[in-house]
């Protein structure tokens, strides 16, 4: 925080109830499993979780705190209110109109972790920026980000994701960004939002969150371009962004060497500059063009934008290539799956030379087409002429019975990760490159770290 704030300063401002008076404090807990004595913690409620559990026993071990019902027994200073979820998010409302400085947000069903690092890369060549950390990107994590800007910080970067049709118009209520873009729009989370149209809906949300000073990134390859640019609010700046030199920032002689990572020519106001991305796969030229927007936007030069395009590394679980068993070469894109990204994965895959093999898991949350979606995905991993699928789950048979069709092999659809495990290894040599991939359900990343020797799997 840049200045400490005092529970009776929330509570004239939000409502609620004071019991055993006021606290001044500077840092926000949520954990009980990581406390701090100098800290005011949250007492939140989740669907697995309900932290007032265990606030009665945190006297002298934090300053105290955020609860929405009594606590008994208990000494320490307390701002009583309905929803503990929107209290936090008030307290970090708080804490960003204290900071002065430029706020870029980035949404989309995919690629946001990766441009936020893009954006990350650029912005500290020449300022202090304050980031989105891990995936805290949603109404617990988001304003934990907020917290943690201190006044040597210039510029806010905001990763939001959604799960339903309200959630990026509530971070933006409370990140309040300048700068803003949807890198894309895909089946994922579908159960939360009822379709495609809806998710373009409720993602283009970070648009109206925007004031008529700010500037709108957008994807003009995204198939919902128009739709969001029909519903721009007024004054709302715009800037196109894509592989159409029609668009104000574009990508020009897209090369892949023979690893899978792109170079090109980043064309800003017609000057062109060459980028050599060190990350893997052709859609990640899309990523550094909607970060290229966002930075342009915020008055970044082009030439500090390509600095920062070529010095970003791989994100831990997305696309890191890394050496294997018998000498394969393992690349992990375990973090999470939808439909698109895996297509992204298999355009990628079907490039490399050698014997080909695509790990996946299950991907969640696609309702009621989810049989189809996966269905959809084994079928293009066929048609790109991969050697061999592994699946993983239930909805993984749907997969491997579209890519065996024609083909005189048996099903590799596996529900114990050992049996999965085993069996890859058994195809594994020098020539083999495997791609490992599912939603966070799956747990994908345990195959992926088997198959690098580093663990023996887990059933």
């Amino acid at each position: 925080m840049i200045n400490s704030l005092t529970l009776e300063q929330l509570q004239r401002r939000f409502g609620g109830e004071l019991v055993n008076g006021s606290v001044e404090f500077a840092q926000v807990s949520t954990n009980t499993r990581k406390l701090d004595p100098q800290s005011l913690f949250v007492a939140l409620v989740g669907e697995n979780f309900d932290a007032h559990d265990f606030v009665g026993e945190l006297d002298g071990q934090v300053l105290g705190l955020v609860v929405d019902r009594a606590v008994r027994g208990c000494s320490l200073p307390q701002w009583r209110v309905e929803d503990t979820t929107v209290a936090l998010g008030q307290i970090g409302l708080v804490c960003r109109e204290q900071f002065n400085g430029l706020v870029v947000a980035i949404t989309g069903s995919c690629g946001k972790t990766t441009i936020k690092e893009m954006l990350s890369a650029i912005f500290s060549q020449t300022h202090k920026p304050c980031v989105t950390k891990g995936n805290l990107n949603n109404q617990f994590g988001l304003p934990m980000t907020l917290f943690g800007i201190s006044a040597q910080h210039n510029v806010l970067i905001l990763e939001m994701g959604a799960n339903g049709p309200d959630d990026i118009s509530y971070l933006c209520n409370i990140g309040k960004p300048h700068v803003s873009a949807v890198n894309n729009v895909m089946p994922a989370h579908v159960e939360g939002f009822g379709s495609v149209d809806a998710i373009a809906k409720a993602k283009g949300q970070i648009y109206a969150g925007l004031d008529v000073a700010g500037t709108a990134v957008v994807n003009a390859d995204d198939n919902y371009a128009d739709y969001w640019l029909k519903n721009m609010p007024e004054g709302v700046k715009t800037l196109a962004v894509g592989l159409s030199n029609e668009c104000g920032i574009h990508a020009d002689n897209i090369v892949l060497n023979e690893n899978g990572c792109a170079s090109f020519e980043l064309v800003v106001e017609g000057v062109a500059h060459p980028v050599n991305l060190q990350l893997l796969g052709e859609h990640n030229v899309h990523n550094a063009l909607v970060a290229a927007g966002c930075a342009f936007a915020a008055g970044v030069s082009a030439a500090e934008i390509t600095k920062g395009l070529n010095q970003v590394t791989g994100v831990a679980g997305r696309l890191q290539q890394l050496p294997g068993i018998a000498g394969a070469t393992v690349i992990d894109d375990s973090y999470n799956a939808n439909p698109g990204s895996v297509g992204a994965a298999i355009e990628l895959l079907s490039q490399r030379s050698g014997k080909k093999i695509l790990v996946l898991g299950d991907m969640a949350e696609l309702g009621p087409d989810a049989e189809e979606m996966h269905r959809s995905v084994g079928a293009l991993a066929r048609e790109r002429g991969l050697d061999a699928l592994f699946t993983f789950g239930p909805l993984g048979a749907a997969a491997s019975i579209a890519f065996s069709a024609g083909r005189q092999e048996s099903l590799r659809n596996y529900r114990a990760r050992e049996s999965l495990v085993a069996a890859i290894t058994q195809q594994l040599d020098k020539e083999t490159t495997v791609l490992v991939k599912g939603s966070r359900s799956a747990r994908m990343e345990l195959v992926a770290q088997a198959l690098l020797g580093n663990s023996r799997g887990e059933k």
